[in-house]
C-alpha cells in the first residue's frame, strides 16, 4: 500500500487510489449504502481510519442539495434538564452523522425566539428543534418555520405539530403516590416555577395524586429550581406549618438539596422525621444525605425520538414518529421512609403508574 499522499484534507479520491477502488465505491461506504462485497468494505474502512479521513459535510449537502445540520432552539441550560436535552439532542445527531448547532434565549420573549430561529435558518439547517419550557403561545413561529420542518422537545407551541414529551405530571403522580403508599397522608409541595410548563405539570400530578386519594392538599412553598430556593422554601414550611405534612414532594433534586440543608439546620432528620422525593434524578442524587429517592427522566430517548421525528420530515423512506410520550420512572433511596406505625400498603400495579 502507498503512503498517503501529503495533504491537510484527504478527500475522497485520495482514500480511491490507496485502495484501489473507484470512488463511487468510497462514496457507497462512506454513506452507508449496499452494494459493496464485505471484504472490500472492511478495507476501505481501515484505510478511512488510518488516514484520519473526515467527510466534507459542506461538499456532501451541496451534492445533494440537502442540509446535515440540525439545529435546536433552547433556553437556561444551565439547568440540569435543558442541559441534559441538549447534550443528548447532539449526540443523537451525531450517530446519524448530522452536525448540530444551537441558538439560546435569554428571555421568554416572542422576538428573541423569532431571532433564533431565523438564525438557523440563516444557515441552512435541515429542521429545528426547539425546547422552550415556559408557557408561552408560539403560533407566530408557523410562518417562521413554515418550510423548515419543528419538532417541539417537550415544549407546548399552541398549534399541532410533532412533538416528543416527558410526562411530567405522571412522574410527580409517581413520586406522590409512593409517599401515600408508605402510609403519608400529609403531603406538603415544593414547586417549580409554575410559568415553566413542568413546573405547572408538576404542581398538577401532585393535586390530581392527593385528590385521588382523597386526601386534602398539603401545603405548598415556591421555588425558582435552585437549591437556594430549595432552601428558602423549605424553611418557609418548617416556619409556617411545621406538624402540618410528614413528607414532602420537590419540584427538582437541586431544590430538594437546598430543602435538605433547611430541615437539618432545623434539627429535623431525613427520613426519620420527614420524607422527601425529588425529580430529575440527577448524577448527584445518590450521594446526598441521606441518598435522594426521585423520579427519572430518561433524556437519553427524548433526544433520540426527537431527532426521529425531524428526520422523518426530511427523508423519504423513513418511519414516521410524530408524536410520543416518555414514561419517567421512579428511584427508590434511602429519603423516604413509612410513616411509624402505618399499615403497610401494597405497591401499585403497572398499569395504575401509567395512569
Amino acid at each position: 500500500m502507498r503512503s498517503p499522499p501529503k495533504k491537510k484534507n484527504v478527500t475522497i479520491h485520495d482514500v480511491a487510489a490507496l485502495t484501489g477502488v473507484s470512488y463511487q465505491t468510497v462514496s457507497r461506504v462512506i454513506n452507508g449504502m449496499p452494494d459493496v462485497s464485505a471484504t472490500t468494505r472492511a478495507r476501505i474502512q481501515q484505510v478511512l481510519a488510518e488516514v484520519g479521513f473526515r467527510p466534507n459535510l459542506t461538499a456532501r449537502q451541496l451534492a445533494s442539495k440537502r442540509s446535515t445540520t440540525v439545529g435546536l432552539v433552547t433556553f437556561a441550560t444551565s439547568f440540569y434538564g435543558p442541559s441534559q436535552i441538549m447534550v443528548h439532542s447532539e449526540q443523537a445527531s451525531k450517530e446519524l452523522s448530522l452536525t448540530f448547532m444551537f441558538s439560546g434565549i435569554v428571555e421568554p420573549r416572542t422576538r428573541d425566539i423569532r431571532r433564533a430561529v431565523d438564525e438557523l435558518c440563516a444557515h441552512q439547517v435541515c429542521g429545528i428543534l426547539i425546547h422552550l419550557p415556559w408557557e408561552v403561545d408560539l403560533r407566530d413561529l408557523q410562518d417562521v418555520c413554515r418550510n423548515v420542518p419543528m419538532v417541539a422537545v417537550d415544549s407546548d407551541f399552541g398549534f399541532k405539530c410533532p412533538s416528543v414529551f416527558i410526562d411530567q405530571e405522571l412522574g410527580s403522580r409517581k413520586a406522590t403516590r409512593r409517599l401515600l403508599q408508605l402510609g403519608h397522608k400529609k403531603i406538603a409541595h415544593l414547586r417549580g416555577p409554575v410559568f415553566w410548563r413542568a413546573g405547572r405539570l408538576r404542581d398538577v400530578g401532585w393535586q390530581k395524586e392527593l385528590k385521588a386519594a382523597r386526601l386534602p392538599l398539603g401545603p405548598v412553598a415556591d421555588g425558582d429550581w435552585t437549591a437556594e430556593s430549595g432552601f428558602k422554601a423549605a424553611q418557609e414550611l418548617i416556619s409556617n406549618h411545621w406538624g402540618k405534612f410528614t413528607a414532602v414532594v420537590v419540584a427538582n433534586d437541586q431544590m430538594a438539596l437546598g430543602a435538605i440543608r433547611a430541615f437539618e439546620e432545623s434539627s429535623i432528620h431525613i427520613p426519620e422525621q420527614i420524607s422527601l422525593v425529588g425529580f430529575d434524578d440527577i448524577p448527584e442524587a445518590g450521594l446526598f444525605r441521606p441518598p435522594l429517592s426521585t423520579i427519572k427522566q430518561d433524556f437519553a430517548s427524548l433526544g433520540r425520538l426527537s431527532i426521529q421525528c425531524l428526520t422523518a420530515q426530511v427523508e423519504p423512506g423513513r418511519a414516521n414518529v410524530s408524536n410520543h410520550m416518555i414514561q419517567p420512572s421512579f428511584v427508590e433511596r434511602e429519603s423516604a421512609v413509612r410513616v411509624a406505625g402505618s399499615k403497610r400498603a401494597p405497591r401499585a400495579n403497572p398499569a395504575a403508574n401509567r395512569r
